[in-house]
This record gives structure tokens, sequence and C-alpha cells, in this order.
């Protein structure tokens, strides 16, 4: 039985729409548990009528992590939901973590709590973007666990970011790319360029070198890597021109009756584009490079987003996604030694 930790008060939806997704997700799948980490009372009352309450522990906490905290005020939140929630998973009674609360905090406390992953530098965070290909994902990372990363962390998120989209997206043979200003070998930052070296230097599988952005969803790239400062804009710009366009669709749609007429003649084509591009599908972000499972729901998730989240927490639990990177890590590490 796969035990997944939650932390039910960070999300701006609320506990109600998070309960709801775990409601669906225990009806789907017989092989899951969750413990619950928020207010004792609300949670009681939202599940009470749940069928597979067995499969339901809910631990009371008294306080929420706000969207931003420091490493010292966050070691002080001990009675918080989400420091609850990713303790349980260092105590070994859950086997992952999962929040939909503040990006910081979680990251700030997953490193501190689980520490990363032996011979890893600095933890990752790693989302799957949809591309033009609706089931060939680009899986980008790191999105903004750091705002500054050296050449070799960036090389680093290179294998982490291979080992998921093997071992979860179920590629063997996933190519690797950087993110950067311009194609040819030696464009972007220092760290970026010195990223490039080690990948060539070193062999890295799969490496194909480097992606500019407006290319990087076109479906034919699946790892990008890139310091965290680029990669935290690259995800928020794609976020927006995503808002913009389905903004502009709707409006333009709606501009005359004629308009109107025309979307009935389209609205399959824009259906099963509006899926394509459908962020929720991929649940959130996960922190890859910690000695355990942690995901980052949207903070602003809903329940298709969140149950998609729960499932990506436990494929990743499933796969032994955090054995592997150790088992990658240990040999990097003795043969360097």
């Amino acid at each position: 039985m796969v035990k997944i930790a939650v932390d039910m008060m960070g999300s701006d939806s609320g506990p109600e729409t998070l309960v709801n997704s775990i409601k669906h997700y225990l009806k789907d799948y017989d092989d899951v548990s969750f413990l619950l980490f928020g207010d004792e009372k609300v949670l009681s009352e939202l599940t009470k009528d749940c069928p597979d309450k067995d499969r339901i522990e809910i631990h009371n906490t008294t306080s929420i992590i706000p969207m931003e905290i420091k490493p010292l005020e966050f070691l002080r939140a001990k009675s918080s939901s989400m420091y609850q929630a990713i303790s349980a998973v260092k105590e070994g009674l859950a086997d992952g973590v999962l929040t939909a609360g503040s990006t910081g905090g979680f990251v700030t406390g997953a490193t501190i709590l689980l520490r990363t992953v032996e011979g890893v530098l600095r933890a990752g965070l790693c989302s799957p973007f949809p591309t033009r290909k609706a089931s060939h994902p680009a899986v980008i990372l790191d999105i903004g666990a750091n705002n500054y990363d050296t050449e070799e962390e960036v090389y680093q998120f290179g294998i982490m970011g291979r080992l998921y989209y093997q071992h979860v997206l179920e590629n063997q043979n996933p190519s690797v790319y950087i993110l950067t200003n311009g194609a040819e070998e030696g464009k972007g930052t220092d760290e970026v360029v010195g990223a490039y070296r080690l990948m060539r230097e070193r062999n890295l599988p799969g490496f194909k070198g480097n992606v500019e952005a407006r290319e990087a969803l076109d479906g034919s790239h699946d790892v990008i890597v890139t310091p965290g400062y680029p990669g935290n804009i690259f995800l928020k710009a794609c976020e927006g021109v995503a808002k913009m366009m389905n903004d502009l669709i709707k409006e333009s749609f709606k501009m005359n009756l004629l308009t109107k007429i025309g979307y009935l003649f389209s609205s399959k084509g824009f259906k099963r584009m509006r899926k394509t591009l459908d962020y929720r599908q991929y649940g959130g972000a996960i922190l890859l490079g910690i000695n355990g499972v942690c995901v980052k729901a949207h903070g602003n998730s809903n329940e298709y987003a969140f149950y998609h989240a729960i499932g990506v927490c436990k494929k990743m639990i499933d796969v032994k996604i955090v054995d592997k990177i150790k088992e990658e890590f240990h040999d990097s590490v003795n043969n360097n030694d």
C-alpha cells in the first residue's frame, strides 16, 4: 500500500477541493492511502462521507507556511501542515509528500528535512510541458527551485531529468538539450556554456546541444535543462502566453453572430487544442534530487489538476525514482573517488 502525505492547508482553493480529488483517487485505486495534515475539525467534516475512510489518516496541525519564508523560520514552523507532511516522509510514515502550498517553503523544507541525495549538489524543480505533439511532453528543469545554478549543477539536472523521462514517462532514450539564446555551441551565460562542455566531455547519453525557447515546445525536445532563474521566467512566460491566446480566441469568436457560427464549425479542433495545452494534466512540478518523492501541485489546482498531481506522486513512488537517482549518483561519486 502506497502512503502519500498531503499538506491540505496551503492551496488557493482550500482543503475541500483537495479532499474531493483524494476521494476520487481512492475510488479509482485500491493500493494507495493518505495521511492528511491540516485542521482536524475541517478535514473530519469533509471526509465523513468518504466510503474509503479507512485509507485516510488525519493529523491535526495549527498553522500554514506562508508564501515567502526563510529557512530558519521554516524550522520554527513545526506545527504547520507542510512541515508535518514532509516530516512524515523523513520518519518513514509516508512514501511521498504532496502540497499545493508555497513553492519556496516546500523547496526549503524538503531540502532541510529530507536532504539531497548523496552526490547531488542541488535539487531542481522539474515539470513536463505540453508540446505540439499531444503525447510527447518536454521535461524542463530547473524551473525555479534556485535563482542560480553552477555548470556542474546544470549538468546534474540533465542526468536527473533523463532518469525522470525514462522511468516516469517511459521513454528509454530521451534527447537532452540546454535552453539558451542560440543553438550554436558557445551561446549563453558562463554556467550554460560550461554545462554544454561537461555534457560533451562526459558523454551524457542523449545530449544533442542547445535549443532556443521558441523551439523548446515543438515536440522534438525531450529533456531541457536550464539554471533556475531563466527556467522560471520561461515557465511564467509560457503560462502568460497561453492565457493571452485563450482570451483572444474567446474574444474573437464572441464578436458577432458570424464569428459565433464559425465557432460551431471549428469547436472540435479548438477543444483538441485546449486539451493538448492543458497544463493541469501534468499535475505540477517535481523536486528531483531529494531523499524522498516530493511533488508541488499548482497553487490554484482544481480537482482535476490535484487528482493528476496525486497520480504523479504515486507513479514516482511506484517506479522508485529516488532509488534510481541514488544509484546513478552513487556510481558517479565512487568514480570520482
